[in-house]
């Protein structure tokens, strides 16, 4: 946990857009135990880039899971299915598969 007043503590109260800031980022690039995550405070402007191509693939990852979600529960409701019906069986029924 970082401390009260240290460097990343004053950096969130300074700005409220980085309340959400992590106390450590993955750090798989580094070399060394690739297990261990680094702290943000200690962290280089390129472990931030990194850590932040890295994010952006989880985003994208989360977006393409919700939007495949999305669709399936659309196409079984317009196949009619109410909600205890099983979605994939719907969506197949729509499709008349």
């Amino acid at each position: 946990m970082t401390e009260t007043n240290g460097p990343l503590a004053r950096l969130r109260k300074a700005f409220r857009s980085l309340e959400d800031l992590p106390e450590v980022i993955p750090a798989a690039w580094r070399p060394g135990d690739a297990t261990d995550p680094l702290p943000v405070e200690t962290a280089s402007v390129d472990d931030i880039a990194i850590a932040i191509v890295a994010a952006n693939g989880e985003l994208s990852a989360a977006i393409q899971r919700s939007s495949a979600l999305e669709k399936l529960h659309r196409l079984a409701r317009e196949a009619g299915a109410v909600g205890t019906d099983r979605a994939v069986d719907a969506a197949l029924k729509r499709e008349g598969r």
